[in-house]
């Protein structure tokens, strides 16, 4: 009986093995099928006449030249450069995210930057980009127009007003990671940064009291991360797959904005409610705080929609300003840090940086006021430089066609509707036509010019952090540049001359390398820091 056994448990696992894996193994290769059925229609939008880089005739060449452009985009972007954009010539790359990107030569930067969003439309792009419709929800929020508008108006006009606020967050925030006794601690870099952009940002955007609450802040800043991993994995599948596959893929973006919520609507409906009363009843005893959810309310107060005067609508606005504010500002941060603290001169440079922090803050009496801000030259230049260096992506100015008919190209070529066109950044940030030694960390590339120049001559050199152009795309260019580029360079500058003030930080032995996802560029989220306070606290 027991010469059975064997024969017995062999039939019952080739059994299991039918049943498991026979299902398993239909199931994969269905969705390889409808996954290389998308790609091939998404690279079908594209004129057959255009170059592509990436993509070769081998058997199911567009979703593995999709994956290329996930796994290796660096290389594409570059050669795509050096062999087409150089030369003038439009080319087509491959992307995770955007599905075949056009990609225009800088010559036709300008006028990309120009077309009206009837013709080609930057949201359109972000929103497909990010899968809005899934990882965010809420369409009637997210295209609304009431958060564009209050980052170009009131706080953006207030930066320098509410320096003081800031400051103190920043204080509050390193003494409570770094530390004041002078004793060397070894931190996350990106973590130690996220905390500290998210409670400095938050200051203005909810207030004194939440932008301290850690809970809070990290939820804005995971459910960030949430809808960049969801919608990679979003753009895997084919649309009718996509609803059942986001119930699953964006749990994480659902629990991290709950948190964020539990906080939000109290503090927003109390709110709406002292603002309303103070309105009918001006003797009310109470003061509206200057912050964002004030400007917001008064704001939402002259419309009439539900989901422009709605506390969870309100509420959820902040939720999402936390993903546009926080994520870049916390990027270029830490790429600053980590570029300036790498570089072979690290002493040098900390010390001509140091140097200018403390003259600038000695002419303003101690108060980092916004004429204060304007006058760190030196600094606002290191940012730029490792912006350049160390980027956000391989492409920018990325738009959708929305014209019914496509739209013609300068040189005559007609684009489809639904076509992505684009700039290779990573490509422009790196040609030796616009920036000498390009390869090189040079901290004031930008600045020396500002610094040689005499009387009448300073008011034209006018390379700072904000300004951008066809050849430096870190905040886009044109009718869509970032409206938040003025806050967010505000906040790193007085960030990091927190850090050169007040603490010491060991240099890098060797720069932690950057990390290409697709046509994003990932910081090293693991790098830690050696760092101590310099004038210790009694």
């Amino acid at each position: 009986m027991l010469d059975i056994l064997p024969s017995t448990m062999s039939s019952n696992l080739t059994l299991f093995s039918v049943v498991v894996f026979g299902p398993l193994s239909l199931l994969t290769a269905f969705l390889f099928f409808v996954i290389n059925l998308k790609a091939r229609k998404e690279h079908a939008l594209v004129p057959g006449s255009l170059p592509w880089v990436g993509k070769t005739n081998e058997i199911f060449s567009a979703v593995r030249s999709n994956w290329r452009g996930l796994v290796d985009s660096v290389t594409l972007f570059r050669t795509g450069y050096r062999k087409h954009s150089k030369q003038n010539e439009i080319y087509v790359v491959p992307t995770w995210t955007k599905g075949p990107q056009v990609i225009l030569p800088p010559s036709m930067g300008g006028w990309l930057a120009s077309r009206p969003d009837a013709i080609l439309n930057a949201k359109d792009c972000t929103f497909e980009t990010a899968q809005f419709k899934y990882t965010v929800g809420h369409p009637e929020i997210t295209s609304n127009d009431m958060i564009d508008l209050l980052i170009k108006g009131p706080l953006t006009k207030t930066i320098g007003a509410l320096n003081p606020e800031l400051v103190e967050e920043i204080e509050g925030s390193m003494e409570t990671l770094f530390g004041v006794d002078g004793e060397w601690r070894e931190l996350g870099v990106f973590d130690s940064l996220t905390r500290t952009v998210g409670r400095v940002a938050n200051r203005v955007f909810v207030g004194k009291e939440l932008c301290k609450n850690m809970e809070f802040v990290m939820a804005g800043t995971d459910f960030a991360r949430d809808i960049s991993v969801s919608s990679y994995i979003l753009h895997m599948f084919p649309k009718f797959l996509k609803p059942l596959v986001a119930k699953f893929a964006t749990i994480p973006n659902r629990r991290h904005s709950g948190i964020a919520m539990k906080y939000l609507q109290p503090l927003i409906k109390e709110r709406v409610e002292n603002m309303k009363r103070k309105a009918e009843d001006p003797e009310y005893d109470w003061e509206e705080p200057n912050d964002f959810i004030t400007w917001m309310v008064r704001e939402s107060l002259k419309r009439t929609t539900e989901d422009e005067t709605s506390v969870y609508s309100l509420s959820y606005r902040i939720v999402l300003l936390n993903f546009a504010a926080i994520t870049t500002t916390t990027i270029m941060s830490t790429n600053a840090l980590l570029d300036i603290w790498s570089a072979p001169n690290a002493d040098e440079i900390v010390a001509s940086l140091r140097e200018e922090a403390q003259r600038v803050l000695n002419e303003h009496n101690g108060e980092w006021t916004k004429a204060a801000v304007a006058k760190l030259v030196r600094l606002d230049s290191a940012i730029r430089e490792s912006s350049r260096l160390s980027g956000v992506g391989g492409t920018a100015m990325a738009r959708r066609v929305r014209a019914e008919n496509g739209i013609t190209l300068p040189n005559g070529l007609v684009l489809p509707k639904n076509a992505t066109v684009g700039i290779a950044m990573d490509g422009l940030h790196f040609d030796e036509a616009y920036y000498e030694r390009v390869h090189e960390f040079d901290p004031f590339r930008f600045s020396r010019a500002k610094e040689q120049a005499q009387g009448a001559e300073k008011p034209r050199v006018n390379e700072d952090l904000v300004t951008t152009s066809v050849h430096w795309l870190p905040f886009s260019h044109g009718i869509h540049a970032c409206p938040g580029r003025f806050f967010a360079a505000n906040n790193i500058k007085l960030i990091l001359a927190h850090i050169l003030l007040h603490y010491e930080i060991e240099p890098f032995a060797a720069r932690p390398p950057n990390m290409s996802i697709g046509d994003i560029s990932v910081v090293p989220v693991k790098a830690t820091m050696r760092i101590r306070r310099r004038n210790v606290k009694a």
